[in-house]
């Protein structure tokens, strides 16, 4: 099996800081309860969407998956329902 050359290769740091912060908001979710780990993940929804926004094309590596306008709306929509959820009572 061949390796691509250094050039070629695609790290995509971008979806490696996305998992780590989805790992955080567990974590903060298993240490200080499941709003403030909702609130990290609200977090992290936003953050890429700005991310993606900015980046247009295929930027961010490993964030870019449809067109930019999709990965946005998908982004922020998700965002948007788990904050509905983590600020409805009783949930």
């Amino acid at each position: 099996m061949t390796h691509p050359p250094e050039a070629e290769r695609h790290r995509a740091p971008a979806l490696w800081l996305v998992v780590l912060a989805v790992l955080a908001a567990a974590v903060v979710a298993a240490v200080e309860g499941a709003y403030t780990g909702a609130a990290v993940l609200v977090s992290v929804l936003v953050l890429a969407a700005v991310a993606r926004l900015i980046g247009r094309g295929r930027r961010p590596e490993g964030i870019a998956v449809r067109s930019t306008w999709v990965d946005v709306t998908i982004l922020l929509g998700l965002a948007a329902g788990i904050g509905m959820l983590m600020l409805t009572p009783g949930v």
